[in-house]
């Protein structure tokens, strides 16, 4: 959890964080962040983690149209890399394993254009 803030905070692209809940106790957590990026859109992290499991979205959007959210809900079992898939408009995506930093690389192209 400390590393997904810490990401966001040192992200040249993240203008501002919007609000946070987090909730930990030993290995269990939860996080919601929410933040503006320095082109106006949104981003909208979640993670869950156990000592088992560890659940993500992150959801770009402007205004209320989605740009583009990576996830790993178990479901869209069709997908060559299932659990791992990206919605993109209204097409399901396969993705690789998707973590914070690999998330604001990603968008830190499509912001400046070299992607």
């Amino acid at each position: 959890m400390h590393r997904t803030v810490k990401t966001i905070r040192e992200s040249r692209i993240v203008d501002l964080i919007l609000s946070m809940d987090s909730d930990a106790l030993g290995d269990y957590y939860r996080l919601k962040i929410q933040v503006c990026l320095v082109n106006g859109w949104k981003l909208h992290v979640w993670e869950h983690a156990t000592p088992k499991i560890h659940r993500y979205a992150y959801h770009v959007s402007k205004g209320t149209q989605l740009i583009v959210r990576w996830d790993n809900a178990p479901h869209h079992r069709q997908i060559r890399t299932f659990p791992y898939h990206k919605h993109v408009n209204e097409d399901i995506l396969e993705s690789e394993e998707m973590s914070i930093e690999d998330i604001l690389k990603e968008l830190e192209k499509m912001i400046m254009g070299k992607g």
